[in-house]
């Protein structure tokens, strides 16, 4: 019984920090995960659990984003639509394929990524100043996102922050807002395919959702708060242990 109760306590703490890194960065994944595997679930169905958490922790982020006047709706559908497209693609590959299948290769991704924006952290801490890409580039891009964050999620924001740097002059916390709107739309799809298949264990995901939500408001809080340069080295220190966990895994 003590133990069982330990166990119920990780995965609100868990998700507590989660939604605080999921929020400011992404990446929180890499703590729900193993808590969920930990309680005893397998990894698909960690995985398709996790959902149920983010998704709490997303929208409690959005509300505190909305409220404090940082969210741009427009941009937001316009960013959302093609990675909501890509989803459901990824979601079908999870159900069918191994949970590790591209973590090295993303591992990899996100240490290059990481010292790039080392080399030039301008890109992310100023708005209006630097070179978009063409935007003809990138429905394609958010919809390779969408497929990935159907398939695993984790480092879901760090991608999206990514590619918004690379298409949008926004201002980091701007950015960061939008990056929690369509996670959480994105996420809702994941987790109705998840459920459909009957791949969600409802009682841990709940549970940790509840930790999730408290992560989400606190990791908004933060952001606003701090502003684009708590965001900027929050972000790559979490892109570092990222990328090196994907690798090492």
């Amino acid at each position: 019984m003590f133990w069982q109760l330990l166990l119920y306590l990780s995965l609100v703490l868990a998700g507590f920090f989660a939604g605080i890194i999921n929020t400011v960065a992404g990446g929180g994944s890499f703590l729900t995960l193993p808590a969920l595997m930990l309680f005893g679930l397998d990894p698909k169905v960690a995985n398709a659990t996790n959902r149920v958490a983010i998704l709490c922790s997303t929208a409690s982020a959005v509300v505190t984003f909305r409220k404090h006047g940082h969210l741009d709706s427009a941009s937001t559908i316009r960013l959302a639509t093609p990675t909501l497209l890509g989803v459901p693609f990824g979601a079908l590959l999870a159900v069918y394929l191994p949970a590790d299948a591209f973590e090295r290769a993303f591992g990899i991704l996100f240490l290059g990524m990481a010292l790039l924006l080392v080399a030039n952290p301008k890109r992310f801490l100023e708005s209006g100043d630097h070179a978009t890409y063409p935007a003809f580039y990138r429905s394609p891009v958010f919809f390779a996102i969408g497929v990935y964050v159907g398939f695993i999620q984790a480092g879901m924001g760090i991608l999206l922050l990514l590619a918004m740097s690379y298409f949008t002059n926004m201002k980091l916390v701007s950015s960061n807002a939008i990056k929690n709107s369509i996670g959480l739309i994105v996420t809702l799809v994941a987790a109705i395919v998840f459920a459909i298949y009957g791949m969600i264990d409802w009682i841990p995901g709940l549970v940790m959702a509840a930790g999730n939500v408290a992560g989400g408001v606190v990791g908004a809080k933060l952001a606003i708060e701090r502003g684009s340069r708590f965001v900027f080295f929050f972000l790559v220190t979490v892109m570092l242990a990222t990328g090196i966990k994907l690798i090492i895994s």
